[in-house]
């Protein structure tokens, strides 16, 4: 009886490695997508970041460079 028992779990722990196997192979083969939502998600966050630093320092950087092309500008 007892031999029974433990071919019986041997049977079943083979089948759940074997599922195990079959998953993991499942999604590396399945991963791509969620690398694809990853980098958009950094990409938007970095357009924020951008677009933030432009309006906090666009005026700035703007009047600096004009008054760069205006004292350099020949007058006659």
């Amino acid at each position: 009886m007892e031999r029974r028992l433990s071919t019986w779990y041997a049977a079943i722990d083979d089948m759940v490695c074997q599922m195990a196997a079959r998953v993991q192979a499942w999604r590396l083969l399945h991963a791509e997508g969620q690398g694809l939502v990853e980098y958009s998600l950094l990409l938007a966050l970095l357009v924020l970041v951008v677009i933030g630093i432009v309006s906090v320092m666009g005026n700035t950087v703007s009047g600096l460079w004009y008054q760069r092309i205006i004292e350099r500008w020949p007058s006659s």
